[in-house]
């Protein structure tokens, strides 16, 4: 599945630096941005399964933003939570998600494209 966001996540430094109540705000943005997307692409993920039997989910994150930020400091938490309190994945942790972040110069068209599905593997 591919949900495109039309905004990119915030830095870790930027994170970091909010006030708890505008990381809250964001979150929650966040989370209508993808519900809006999910709605846009029609398509629905498998529910998550929890227990032993759950599957371990892939999600590949690209994001085109103006400039290239630190591998350490490019990583979208935030929108990690937000994926999670929507269901999108169980947790944030490597034994249910593999997560890739790449980045992209586009200096005109920012956005964020995050590719789910689920993997072979049982946890």
């Amino acid at each position: 599945m591919k949900l495109t966001l039309k905004s990119i996540p915030p830095s870790m430094n930027q994170v970091m630096r909010m006030h708890w109540a505008e990381r809250r705000r964001l979150r929650s943005t966040l989370q209508w941005e993808l519900t809006a997307a999910l709605a846009d692409g029609g398509t629905k993920l498998p529910p998550l399964l929890f227990g032993k039997t759950a599957p371990r989910r892939r999600v590949i994150v690209h994001v085109y933003r103006p400039r290239r930020l630190d591998p350490d400091n490019a990583g979208p938490k935030i929108l990690l939570d937000a994926m999670r309190d929507i269901g999108l994945i169980r947790n944030d942790s490597p034994r249910w998600l593999l997560l890739e972040v790449v980045q992209f110069i586009e200096r005109t068209n920012c956005r964020t494209e995050i590719y789910i599905e689920d993997t072979k593997e049982k946890t």
